[in-house]
């Protein structure tokens, strides 16, 4: 089990309890979470290439849209046709083909990194982290070498904060899962994938059951059938008897009042309930 809490007071990962087993402190409800480390190559790993992906692919279709509407609004349909048969589509191609052997080459020299993932009460939180950094992984990563000083300025290089990411629970609103890589995929909105956490079999469990807990029941939000939690047992009450109509109360109060007036007579008269005299 990869379930824990943390206890604010002596700064430790507990079991998950009412108590610190240490301290004594009592854990909120909200405590618990499910949190672990991973090792993640950006050129082996699935996820970086899909970032690539989603900008290279809609840039390339733009350009070709683009070349070929002002291609047909200056010339007409001969210049598209011209265009197409002058070989636009192979240098289009050629060209994609040597930005991905670019990206490729820059995954290869970023080296593995190291990201953190949590899961808990509040949502979905990422942290990357890159360990002996240097002014080249910064840069193929887009970042300023800027930070490798100011690291070194704290008193340590040995690992690097590459940035963070957070996914609050409300803000979800489809949930794709690839259990041959235990991976789940957070997307917000429903068509953009927002943070990919990528578990270890110790902690998928924990993680689908954060994610039935609280989106279980969230009709908006799109889930595997297995995790969508069932409705709650609807709570019946009882419907009061319905009042007779005054007519019917009336009669009744008449009757017993009848009986009452006749039990009285038989009294006087000195009548067993039987119908026998006791002098007799």
């Amino acid at each position: 089990m990869a379930l824990t809490a943390y206890c604010k007071k002596c700064a430790r990962e507990v079991e998950p309890g009412a108590v610190c087993p240490y301290c004594g402190t009592k854990l909120g409800k909200t405590a618990a979470h499910a949190a672990w480390c991973q090792e993640r190559t950006p050129v082996k790993d699935w996820m970086s290439w899909n970032a690539v992906m989603r900008v290279l692919l809609p840039a390339g279709l733009a350009v070709l849209l683009l070349t070929l509407t002002a291609e047909g609004l200056s010339g007409g349909t001969a210049a598209v046709e011209q265009l197409l048969r002058s070989g636009f589509l192979s240098t289009l191609a050629l060209l994609l083909a040597a930005v991905l052997a670019l990206v490729f080459l820059a995954l290869l020299l970023q080296g593995p990194e190291l990201a953190d993932f949590v899961v808990d009460s509040r949502g979905v939180h990422e942290t990357r982290y890159l360990a002996n950094p240097t002014a080249l992984k910064l840069l193929l990563r887009l970042k300023s070498p800027t930070l490798l000083h100011d690291a070194a300025e704290g008193g340590g290089t040995a690992v690097l904060r590459l940035s963070e990411r957070h996914l609050s629970w409300r803000e979800v609103a489809r949930v794709q899962l690839w259990p041959e890589k235990c991976a789940v995929l957070f997307y917000a909105p429903g068509w953009w994938l927002r943070i990919p956490v990528m578990c270890t079999p110790f902690t998928w469990e924990d993680t689908l059951n954060f994610i039935r807990e609280k989106l279980g029941r969230k009709k908006k939000v799109l889930l595997p059938d297995f995790l969508t939690a069932p409705p709650p047992p609807s709570r019946s009450r009882a419907k009061p008897a319905a009042r007779p109509a005054p007519e019917v109360e009336e009669a009744l109060e008449q009757l017993r009042m009848e009986e009452a007036f006749a039990a009285g007579e038989n009294t006087d008269a000195g009548e067993n309930t039987d119908g026998t005299n006791p002098e007799e």
